[in-house]
């Protein structure tokens, strides 16, 4: 009988021992992350058979589980993933929007400075030291293009190497989680779940879910598979798989993400790396900085154009048609803006070169374009609405214009599935300078004057003519017969005539009707009152432009007209656009990191609840199985006494 009562407290010792011990491991593993609190699991050992019944046998400790739910720590990981995506995507809406915004480093203070600067030689036309200080407000408002420009090209470079860092991250823990797998099959195998591997394993897990979302599927033997986007394999058993970053084949400036298998390389596809700081840093590449960049040179470029247009149609103060007040790369053949850039595809197999132009100014976008050939026509793709436009090899070979972009294939042949990036506006702010250094060039003065002789009778008015200017269309110059001496001669008070006396022609009498407006050679002017039979008006060319700003009025009016967009927004509506935009997704990815911040706090209070340490718990279990160590040690001390009376006896 000793002997079994010794057996039952030698049992309750251990079971009590086991017990603290565990309690002690969860106490000082209470702030570790990921850890789970443990318990032993007891039962009572099956009885001995006696002549009075059974008579039991103590106790066993049949497992030490971690109090764990798989569905609360998968929530807690997809809420990890959306949290560091949405965080990830804030900070760095946060640094554009900290670029564009600024009310007084901004690009709109430097617009109203330039065009206020035109206003002034407007009305000073004469006066040198406006001139030149237009011309230092152009420098000043190109600086503050390449200031920009150069930021978020900075934020262009980092977002590569963020993205290199990120990938190296994601193979770092999924070649613990694989050495984590081993040891788990081969410690699993005695049949006890080695449960601070598992902690671990499923803490890297959620670590792996900061950067990609990622899904784990747990198998036979203990180990996980990982998988992420469409079932990429990042882990199997205990082989990981990498990831890694390649210049991608459509632009090799901007780092794609990529896809180690069986010693080829697999570009993964944007829209499967969800979740995660990837996804945030791929998101706002795609989503604002290649718009916000775009969108910046879309701006400088029709504004710079758009002035050398209007340049071209006055007259500086020597008497001769102006030139380009800006300087940048133009295309040599028709003399516009050219093509940003344009990259073949790295898997063409055509020859083929893409040539092009902007031809209007005016109706660009903001987007990207891809040109593709399916064998039998070209398909131009708008990026950031997916819109295509069909050409058939006729139509390309005549060089179709599509968004204010002329296209063509400058040499070579494209064969089915060849394509091409085309970036209509990419690195015209690099390339942007002001052209002009004499102030007496800023051509202030209209191209053609008019004058009435004193021999009139009739009460005729009229206004200065201006020139007819397509200011967005980027291939217009000045006809050669704008400034061709003309005669507007009044053969009644309700007919004239105008004559090209460079050109020896007279027209066919025509109607005339008070207010109307006359044009030709490229310019129009207004006829008021009444004329009398024989009047007439002398339209020349402006002598000098010392005493005449109606070009530079025309380049000032530039600033509130609506020549972006397809005529919708001015310059700066364009620029408060893009500020708008940026804002906006700011605000919204803010209220979204908040709310899945939230969602994750909320998550891991639930997993807390279930599997996290409560050191009052923990203590009160400390007592008791102390308790229960110190009456087992009492059993024990009896069964000791009971079987020395038994030995005295016997002796």
């Amino acid at each position: 009988m000793a002997s079994s009562i010794f057996g039952i407290g030698v049992s309750g010792l251990n079971a009590a021992n086991l017990g603290l011990t565990v309690t002690g491991h969860n106490i000082v593993n209470g702030s570790t992350p990921g850890y789970s609190r443990q318990n032993i699991v007891q039962s009572a050992p099956y009885p001995q058979m006696t002549g009075n019944g059974f008579v039991g046998l103590g106790v066993r400790v049949d497992d030490i589980r971690r109090s764990y739910d798989q569905f609360l720590t998968r929530n807690v990981q997809t809420a990890q993933a959306q949290a560091s995506y949405y965080n990830e995507l804030l900070s760095h809406l946060s640094e554009v929007d900290n670029i564009v915004a600024d009310p007084t480093a901004g690009v709109t203070p430097a617009l109203q400075d330039f065009f206020s600067a035109i206003q002034n030689v407007a009305t000073k036309p004469s006066d040198v030291p406006s001139r030149q200080a237009l011309l230092s407000s152009a420098q000043s408002l190109v600086n503050r293009f390449q200031v920009f420009e150069q930021r978020l090209t900075e934020l262009r470079d980092n977002l590569n190497g963020e993205l290199t860092n990120a990938t190296s991250s994601i193979n770092a823990i999924s070649k613990q989680i694989a050495e984590l797998n081993n040891q788990i099959a081969v410690q699993g195998g005695a049949g006890h779940p080695p449960n601070d591997l598992l902690d671990q394993r499923d803490e890297l897990v959620k670590q792996l879910n900061t950067y990609v979302k990622a899904t784990a599927t747990t198998q036979q033997d203990g180990s996980i598979n990982v998988f992420i986007g469409n079932g990429q394999s990042l882990v199997v058993g205990n082989q990981p798989f990498e990831l890694g970053v390649a210049p991608s084949p459509s632009d090799p400036r901007r780092l794609s993400v990529v896809y180690q298998q069986n010693n080829s390389t697999v570009f993964l596809p944007e829209s499967q790396l969800t979740g995660g700081k990837l996804q945030g840093l791929l998101d706002f590449r795609s989503k604002t900085l290649d718009t916000a960049q775009s969108s910046l040179n879309q701006i400088a470029m029709a504004t710079a154009q758009s002035i050398n247009t209007q340049q071209r149609a006055g007259v500086d103060l020597t008497g001769a048609l102006g030139t380009s007040m800006f300087g940048f790369k133009l295309d040599p053949a028709s003399g516009a803006p050219a093509l940003g850039a344009v990259f073949a595809n790295s898997v063409n197999t055509g020859n083929a070169q893409i040539g092009g132009y902007v031809a209007d100014v005016g109706k660009l976008t903001a987007s990207n374009y891809e040109l593709a050939f399916d064998g039998s026509d070209y398909v131009l793709t708008r990026q950031s609405d997916k819109q295509k436009t069909v050409f058939t090899a006729a139509q390309m070979a005549a060089g179709p214009v599509v968004d204010g972009i002329k296209l063509s294939i400058s040499s070579g042949t494209m064969n089915a599935g060849d394509r091409f990036n085309i970036v209509p506006t990419d690195g015209f702010i690099r390339g942007l300078s002001v052209g002009m250094t004499d102030p007496n060039r800023v051509a202030a003065a209209g191209p053609v004057v008019a004058a009435a002789p004193k021999t009139n009778t009739g009460s005729l008015t009229y206004t200065q003519p201006t020139a007819t200017v397509p200011v967005t269309d980027a291939t217009w110059k000045p006809g050669a017969t704008l400034q061709n001496p003309v005669t507007i001669n009044f053969t009644s008070p309700t007919s004239f005539t105008i004559t090209d006396t460079v050109a020896g022609t007279t027209s066919a009498p025509q109607a005339y009707t008070p207010g109307m407006t006359v044009s030709t050679n490229g310019w129009t002017m207004k006829l008021d009152g009444t004329p009398a039979a024989g009047d007439v008006v002398n339209i020349g060319p402006n002598p000098k432009g010392d005493a005449d700003g109606r070009n530079a009025l025309a380049m000032a009016a530039l600033q509130t007209q609506k020549l972006m967009n397809n005529g919708s927004v001015s310059f700066q509506d364009a620029y408060g656009q893009m500020v708008s935009r940026v804002g906006v997704q700011t605000n919204d990815a803010k209220i979204m990191a908040g709310a899945q911040d939230t969602v994750l706090s909320q998550a891991e209070d639930a997993r807390a609840s279930v599997s996290g340490v409560n050191l009052d718990e923990e203590a009160a279990n400390l007592l008791r199985y102390q308790q229960a160590y110190q009456a087992a040690s009492k059993v024990i001390q009896i069964a000791q006494e009971a079987f020395q009376s038994i030995l005295q006896i016997a002796n």
